[in-house]
């Protein structure tokens, strides 16, 4: 197979590598001059209906995601008994290479990486497939230092059943304690498996590793990692939530991730700046970096808190604060932008409430006419449901009660 130099449209170019799966070609589409990547089968597999299964849906999986983040696929199909995904040639290297040729990475390096592979498993996770095997060989840092995260194959959706029962899914260094025990999996796995890369990224090692798989496997189970040293109080606490076994527990979304690393990145960037200009001596430093971590990481969680509930006011309010005692910490744009989008979702609701109550409302005043009073309370505790304060639902509402009184009031007498 490998003497192959054609496969479909694509010339063949040379090998990337080789794996149990199959070949990976580097080829060209030859009429745009566009380099790919070009995943093939091994023909023994063929013979593996689940296998099969699994290489042409991760073509599937990947031809549904569109993310800055996520390798990109361009073909599915087969030529000369050959299977193949052509996808996007990638320029750099993976994630578990690119430590062993860097020195120790920095804070922010290892911030700005992991918070671009929650983006992308994010993307995947807002189409219901769970990735399953995120580790740092299926991470690929480009020369530009932009991350994708790779190799959907063992990915799932949601409310698949292609799993074979009782097989232990992933790589057994970074998969979660559900994958081990047996639980049904969801989203939450693979935020398990991107906390075991963050932990890594800093402390130079696995958090679980043990001398053999079993023993790695008791670990993920029952043991916690080893506190950090020399870590922001808010990046620790992000990190315990991520490989908290109670998955219930767990910190709730990528999304979510993605915004606290942000925000350490952003605060950490800050405090290199207020480092640099300071002519303060290093324990007063110390002491003010600390305060300034503390303040933001409180500020954040405030108004996160204000948004779910929708206090707005109170959203600014905190940011006004946060923004006066450090108006050049680069977050503070940013959630200025996050407040008016919640605005805007706020608004947009409320129209298409308005909208829908509107034709409800109708309904209901003809259902009073017609003296279905029953019914016609119905109708309005539907839109007293998303529109409590809808003066004209209450009206005719309280209208139906008094008529259903007096009505009632009648037939007893009688």
């Amino acid at each position: 197979m490998s003497g192959i130099k054609w496969l479909g449209k694509y010339q063949i170019l040379g090998i990337i590598g080789r794996g149990s799966m199959g070949i990976v070609y580097k080829g060209m589409d030859p009429r745009i001059k566009k380099l790919v990547a070009i995943k093939t089968m091994n023909p023994k597999n063929i013979a593996d209906s689940l296998m099969e299964k699994r290489f042409y849906r991760e073509g599937s999986i990947l031809g549904q995601l569109n993310h800055k983040n996520i390798v990109d696929v361009y073909n599915v199909g087969e030529d000369k008994g050959i299977s193949y995904i052509a996808m996007e040639y990638l320029e750099g290297t993976t994630l578990d290479e690119y430590i062993k040729t860097q020195p120790k990475l920095s804070l922010k390096a290892i911030l700005k990486i992991v918070k671009q592979i929650c983006k992308g498993v994010q993307m995947a996770h807002s189409k219901e497939i769970i990735h399953r095997d995120i580790k740092p060989a299926n991470i690929f840092i480009l020369d530009n230092d932009h991350v994708k995260v790779l190799d959907f194959g063992v990915a799932h959706f949601k409310n698949s059943k292609l799993t074979t029962s009782g097989m232990v899914i992933g790589t057994i260094n970074y998969i979660s304690p559900e994958q081990i025990t047996g639980l049904k999996v969801d989203h939450r796995a693979d935020i398990f498996s991107i906390g075991v890369i963050l932990y890594e990224l800093i402390a130079g090692k696995n958090p679980f590793i043990g001398k053999n798989i079993s023993q790695t496997m008791i670990n993920i189970i029952n043991r916690d990692p080893e506190p950090l040293s020399n870590v922001p109080e808010p990046l620790s606490v992000l990190i315990d939530k991520m490989l908290t076994k109670d998955r219930d527990k767990r910190v709730s979304s990528c999304e979510k991730a993605a915004e606290e690393l942000e925000a350490i990145y952003r605060t950490e960037a800050l405090l290199d700046t207020i480092a640099e200009e300071t002519t303060l001596d290093d324990e007063v430093l110390n002491a003010k970096q600390s305060y300034i971590r503390k303040l933001v990481a409180e500020k954040m969680e405030q108004i996160n808190k204000a948004l779910e509930s929708e206090t707005l006011s109170d959203a600014r309010h905190i940011l006004a604060q946060l923004s006066a005692l450090v108006p050049q910490h680069g977050l503070i744009k940013k959630l200025q932008e996050k407040i008016r989008q919640r605005e805007k979702e706020i608004r947009e609701r409320e129209v298409f409430y308005r909208q829908l109550a509107h034709g409800m409302l109708k309904k209901a005043n003809e259902l009073m006419t017609q003296r279905c009073y029953v019914k016609a309370i119905e109708v309005c505790e539907k839109v007293l449901t998303n529109a409590p304060q809808d003066q004209d639902a209450k009206i005719i509402k309280a209208t139906c009660v008094k008529q259903l009184e007096i009505f009632l009031k009648k037939r007893i007498s009688n």
